[in-house]
């Protein structure tokens, strides 16, 4: 990669952070939101037993929502205020695409471990294999950040668009939190570690599948607007 582009990256990547910074939305809604996921799932087996197959669907189900809740409003955000246009004079498509994707995954990575932190704390399930699930979950942050980054691109500029977003992410999704449930089950002892290791190879042939051709269909899209 040139520098320029590199430069350019950076850019958006700063843009990100300083406008995270005076806002303190994004974050905050989505480990709020992923956060009372975990308790309500937490609260609803209180006094049982949470298994491994259970406990693996509920930390990863607090996940899909909290992504698609929170980084959906990336590019919408950008069409509400007005600085869509700037943004493209200002940056080149990928290095738009980059930047933003990159902040999101930075996001959901965090958002994801502290919500897994405190699952494990709240529901006291045994965790046999840490690097598994912090192995998987770094994939799945990766995958959630591209998909739901190019969903918000791709919906920005229609009505309806928080929950349109939402509903053209979803199906998108579900191979993803499927790879990650089996993931998360091998990370809990559940099935064969061979299986799980599988399934988190999966998630991340999913992030760079979709990290390879998302971008270039982003490209294409914002030229056209």
């Amino acid at each position: 990669m040139s520098s320029d582009w590199g430069r350019e990256i950076r850019a958006v990547l700063r843009k990100e952070l300083r406008s995270e910074m005076r806002g303190k939305s994004a974050f905050f809604t989505s480990l709020l939101l992923s956060l009372v996921t975990v308790f309500v799932l937490a609260f609803a087996f209180y006094g049982r037993q949470v298994t491994g197959e259970g406990g693996s669907g509920m930390l990863w189900a607090a996940l899909l929502f909290a992504s698609v809740s929170t980084l959906a409003r990336s590019f919408i955000q950008e069409e509400e205020q007005g600085t869509g246009d700037l943004l493209r004079l200002w940056a080149r498509p990928l290095a738009v695409f980059w930047g933003k994707a990159t902040f999101a995954f930075a996001q959901m990575l965090l958002t994801a471990l502290l919500c897994s932190a405190l699952f494990l704390i709240l529901t006291g399930l045994p965790l046999g294999n840490p690097v598994l699930l912090i192995t998987s979950l770094l994939g799945g942050a990766a995958g959630l950040a591209a998909t739901v980054t190019f969903c918000s691109a791709l919906i920005a500029q229609g009505s309806n668009r928080g929950s349109v977003v939402g509903a053209a992410s979803l199906p998108l999704l579900l191979p993803l939190v499927a790879l990650g449930t089996a993931a998360a089950r091998g990370a809990f002892d559940v099935g064969t570690g061979e299986a799980a290791w599988l399934a988190c190879g999966g998630i991340w042939c999913y992030a760079a599948l979709t990290l390879a051709v998302a971008p270039h269909l982003f490209a294409a899209i914002w030229k056209e607007r």
